[in-house]
């Protein structure tokens, strides 16, 4: 199986500029393997 990463939302909904921050961070994690999706 293929291991994959995917996001789909309106971030104009509640607009910041670290809105996506979260999901890079969690990003990373799983690259590093130190989190599962």
């Amino acid at each position: 199986s293929m291991r994959c990463f995917s996001v789909q939302y309106h971030p104009e909904a509640s607009p910041g500029p670290h809105d996506s921050r979260y999901l890079f961070t969690r990003f990373h994690r799983f690259l590093l393997g130190e989190e599962e999706l």
